[in-house]
């Protein structure tokens, strides 16, 4: 009785965390306003994460539209300030909010950083921006996230779709 109430207390004292992937659509507007509130348990701590699609930068240098670092400097810049407005959009000014912004295959980065903040969740939008071929052939990056996530991945539809 005396290890039952033990354990309660140190699970009650474990900080919970939420990794929030975004890539800043209606899907990922919900699914930041889920973290709020997850299955009736406030998380103490939510990271929200945009990954810049490393084969988008790679496209940009092909096509000549200026030099890796010009491109990745320029696509951080605009992904941060755009994070921030998301959040200020979502309500989440004030919040114990993890700004996160980092650049690779979304879908690795997105498993990536889940084990690097030790989060106990990802939530993330079940569609995101892309409807391109490769989506078609390979699957959604939320598809690529659930096959090879450990942890538990909560995907939230848009509302009303």
């Amino acid at each position: 009785m005396v290890a039952e109430k033990s354990d309660i207390k140190q699970a009650r004292q474990k900080e919970y965390k939420v990794l929030v992937a975004v890539d800043f659509s209606e899907s990922s507007a919900q699914a930041l306003r889920m973290s709020r509130s997850v299955m009736g348990r406030k998380p103490d701590r939510i990271a929200v994460l945009h990954v810049i699609d490393q084969k988008f930068v790679e496209s940009c240098v092909e096509n000549q539209i200026g030099t890796e670092g010009q491109i990745k400097k320029t696509l951080f810049l605009q992904a941060k300030k755009r994070l921030k407005d998301f959040l200020h959009e979502g309500g989440m000014d004030g919040q114990p909010v993890e700004e996160l912004v980092c650049e690779g295959i979304p879908f690795l980065e997105i498993n990536k950083k889940a084990v690097e903040t030790n989060a106990d969740l990802i939530i993330m939008g079940n569609r995101g921006n892309s409807g391109d071929m490769q989506t078609i052939f390979f699957g959604s990056t939320t598809e690529r996230v659930l096959r090879f996530m450990k942890r538990p991945v909560l995907c939230v539809p848009i509302t009303g779709a």
